[in-house]
């Protein structure tokens, strides 16, 4: 199958770690557009090229989406696909977390997405159609000890993916989300490292899921990419389960 996603035009948050990197290197890899990258990072890789427009800022913040919003249309023109990705956890139960770690993970894992919402989803209403993508997780269908901000979190990512299907469905404008399990990725060896027995860690994680494996970021790059693409347009409200079949369980 040939993905091709020529012609349209992302804003991808989390763009230059993890699964925000392996989703931007694979749109370009399809031939989209135009990206424009949100990151806290100041530099983009210089292999991304003129494709790219950096948008530095944090997520949580509505001048964020303000300006990447802003920076697509005046590069661009217009904004065919929102990957909403940027995350961040904390390990620990809920009752130990800080009322900072509490607001600083639903500040970049939910807010953070209505912010986006509230700037991109007018534009979509106005060029007649858009689709937006959220990064799910498996904590978001399961409780998992020590997710303590995290898992709510990503369920209301889950709920939010419905409520803005049903809601704007009639807009062609579709939503979903990609529900992870485990990944290897930089926010993933942190919560190893905070664990206090990384090695342990990630054999649970390993066990874990039934598969026997964590994902690699390409794989759930890969996944997106397809949902961006004109395969994929029968989709909306869903939340995917991409996870060795942790919550077959």
């Amino acid at each position: 199958m040939n993905i091709s996603l020529e012609g349209k035009v992302a804003v991808v948050t989390g763009a230059f770690s993890g699964i925000g990197l392996a989703i931007t290197r694979r749109f370009l890899e399809c031939g989209i557009a135009g990206i424009v990258c949100v990151d806290v990072k100041a530099e983009a890789p210089e292999e991304f090229g003129s494709k790219v427009v950096l948008v530095q800022g944090d997520v949580g913040l509505e001048s964020t989406a303000v300006q990447f919003t802003k920076a697509a249309m005046e590069r661009f023109g217009r904004i065919d696909v929102l990957v909403s990705n940027a995350g961040v956890s904390v390990v620990q139960p809920i009752h130990e977390h800080t009322p900072e770690e509490w607001d600083r993970v639903m500040n970049t894992n939910v807010k953070a997405v209505y912010w986006a919402a509230r700037h991109v989803i007018p534009v979509m209403i106005k060029q007649q159609g858009g689709l937006i993508l959220l990064t799910g997780s498996i904590s978001g269908e399961a409780g998992i000890p020590t997710q303590g901000a995290y898992g709510p979190s990503k369920g209301a990512l889950h709920q939010m993916t419905r409520q803005m299907a049903v809601e704007y469905a009639q807009r062609n404008i579709r939503v979903n989300a990609v529900g992870c399990g485990t990944v290897d990725t930089p926010i993933v060896h942190a919560s190893a490292k905070a664990s206090g027995d990384e090695k342990g860690y990630w054999e649970m994680l390993r066990r874990n899921h039934p598969i026997g494996r964590v994902a690699t970021a390409d794989e759930v790059a890969a996944f997106f990419a397809f949902l961006a693409s004109d395969y994929a347009t029968f989709f909306t409200g869903a939340v995917l389960m991409m996870d060795g079949g942790y919550t077959a369980q």
